[in-house]
Order: C-alpha cells, then sequence, then structure tokens
C-alpha cells in the first residue's frame, strides 16, 4: 500500500500538493482530478492510487499499471500562458520528474520528446497532460504513471523489450512516497521558478536524441527528420527536406 501520511511528511510545496487524495484503487487519477476540481474549483489538487484500472495515455493510448508496484499520480495547476507558451508546460513537468528521480536515485535518466521518461531506450514512465482555459489561464491536469518496482516477470514478453522499472535499473526497491514527494517538490519548485530559459535547457540535457533522425507523422504521413532543438515556446524544431519545421506531435521512431 501506500503511505500517505508519510508523502505529506516530506512534501515541501507552494503550489501543489494542498490537498492530497488517495485510493487504492480507481478507474483514472485525471479523472478523479477533474471530478474534485470541478466540485470545489481549486487548484493544488493531487490525486495517487495503489491501482489504476483505466489509466490513459496521449490520443487513445492506454497506461497500465502494476497494483503495489507503480507509481500513479495527477494533479491540478494553473498558469496563465499565451496558446503560442502553451507547450512550455510539456517542457517543465518531464524536466521536474527526472530532477525528483535523480533526488532519488543515482541513474541518469532521459527524455524522449513530447515526454516519455527513458532509461538506456527503454520506457519508465509517461505523461498526460489535459487542460481547461479560461480567458488566459490554463488549468492543467498532469497525470503521469512510473514503473517503479516492477519486476522483469511483471512486463509481458513483447513489452519487456521496450520497457524497465527504476527497480530493475537499480537492483533494489524503491520508497514510492519518498519518490513522489521528491518529483512533486521538484515540480513545484520549477513552477515557482519562473525561469523558461533554464528549463529549456535541462530538458535539451536529459533528451536522448539531439542531431537524431526520427519517424514522425507530418502531412497525413511517416516521415523521416532530424531532431534539432526546441524553441522558446516549448516546440520542437525538426529539420525535415532541408527546411526547418515546428512539431508538436509524438515520435514514432528514433
Amino acid at each position: 500500500m501506500f503511505n500517505i501520511d508519510l508523502f505529506e511528511t516530506n512534501l515541501k510545496t507552494q503550489k501543489i500538493g494542498k490537498k492530497n487524495y488517495y485510493y487504492a484503487s480507481t478507474n483514472s487519477t485525471n479523472t478523479q482530478v477533474w471530478t474534485i476540481f470541478n466540485k470545489y474549483k481549486k487548484e493544488g489538487i493531487v490525486t495517487i492510487a495503489n491501482e489504476q484500472t483505466q489509466g490513459r495515455g496521449r490520443g487513445t493510448k492506454k497506461w497500465f499499471s502494476k497494483k503495489n508496484k507503480s507509481l500513479i499520480c495527477s494533479f491540478l495547476i494553473k498558469q496563465k500562458y499565451s496558446n503560442k507558451q502553451i507547450g512550455l508546460h510539456s517542457i517543465l513537468i518531464p524536466v521536474g520528474i527526472i530532477n525528483g528521480i535523480k533526488k532519488t536515485i543515482n541513474k541518469k535518466l532521459q527524455l524522449k520528446w513530447p515526454n516519455d521518461i527513458m532509461y538506456n531506450n527503454k520506457k519508465i514512465g509517461g505523461i498526460l497532460i489535459e487542460s481547461k482555459k479560461n480567458n488566459d489561464t490554463f488549468y492543467f491536469n498532469v497525470g503521469f504513471g512510473l514503473n517503479v518496482n516492477e519486476g522483469e516477470n511483471d512486463f509481458t514478453y513483447p513489452i519487456q523489450k521496450i520497457a524497465s522499472s527504476l527497480k530493475i535499473i537499480t537492483g533494489y526497491e524503491i520508497q514510492r512516497e519518498i519518490l513522489l514527494s521528491n518529483i512533486i517538490n521538484s515540480i513545484d519548485k520549477l513552477l515557482m521558478s519562473n525561469n523558461d530559459k533554464t528549463i529549456i535547457q535541462d530538458w535539451l540535457s536529459y533528451c536522448n536524441h539531439i542531431n537524431q533522425t526520427i519517424s514522425i507523422k507530418y502531412n497525413g504521413k511517416i516521415v523521416n527528420a532530424r531532431f534539432i532543438k526546441i524553441n522558446n515556446n516549448g516546440q520542437a524544431i525538426l529539420n525535415y527536406n532541408d527546411k526547418k519545421i515546428t512539431y508538436d506531435g509524438e515520435i514514432f521512431r528514433i
């Protein structure tokens, strides 16, 4: 089980974690965040689940997690952005997650565009950001799942080739409560810093495919392009057919 008291004891935040909700089992922590927000209209909500039965990813993808072993969490914050700047949020969150993991284990994790958490080209975690807008204020519902204490046998054979866990890469079990508090503290610190330039630099330093050829969906087709950098609005800059293009979609292959 997840010890919510231990998690809260180690929180040192200003925006996130004002009200925390723990579920032994739920369909989706993101869904729970929206339900709570629609009732109370407050930011800082955090929902945590020991088991999630209908986790979702980008588009129509599903996120599968393991009871008692995965880390499953969502939280809601509000930020003022222009429509162009909204991509910055997708950069800040994964940087904060990796910063939090680094405080917990001594391993160098990487990022795959737009926000997959990777280690040696295997996926450790994913992020889903949903939003609602009121004038120039965005309400972001940030959900993430991390493979924490799964063993090799917890992944089916096809998944074993592309996924891993913090336990597998360290050789020992991780205390999920401390890991989550480190992650939330790190994200909150970035939100309060308001330093977009440093966040972009950190994202680029974690990225595992700078100047590499990647496969993307562009104009309805799967094509190859070279990943150059991200711009000041958090959009990917690619070289496609010797032209620079901005890109907000996902990478299909590196």
